[in-house]
């Protein structure tokens, strides 16, 4: 199957720009906030409170915890992708869909977080690749 090799591409990319994430996410994490509206920020998310369900969080919490779960989800998608790429790159339906993801992904990380626009674009230039090649 010619597509095979960008299907397995562009699943690569997303697993790199999920790593990645997770990496900044914990570098973030692990440094103290220095200039004052940074640590009054910090300070309102903390201070910050929703309850949902019973269950009370701070801001700071919510958006930490979406984070990382961002990163790992697209990490381990992409990984899945990798190791099913033979499989998915007969299935045109299921690489059009991982192409309409990853464009939506890189039109949010234009717009709001322009390093992972990169390996973004790598993975959407890939999975249309990879519909085009068939």
């Amino acid at each position: 199957m010619p597509c095979t090799g960008a299907v397995s591409g562009g699943a690569w990319a997303w697993v790199v720009t999920g790593l990645g994430h997770l990496a900044i996410t914990a570098l973030l994490l692990g440094r103290p906030a220095t200039p004052a509206a940074e640590t009054g920020l910090l300070g309102a998310m903390r201070a910050h409170r929703m309850t949902r369900m019973g269950l009370s969080r701070d801001l700071l919490g919510l958006f930490r915890g979406f984070s990382v779960a961002m990163g790992l989800v697209l990490a381990l998608h992409g990984a899945v992708c990798v190791l099913a790429a033979p499989a998915l790159a007969a299935l045109p339906a299921v690489v059009a869909r991982n192409a309409a993801v990853s464009l939506t992904l890189l039109a949010i990380a234009v717009r709001a977080f322009p390093p992972p626009s990169v390996t973004l674009l790598v993975a959407t230039a890939c999975f249309g690749a990879a519909l085009v090649g068939r």
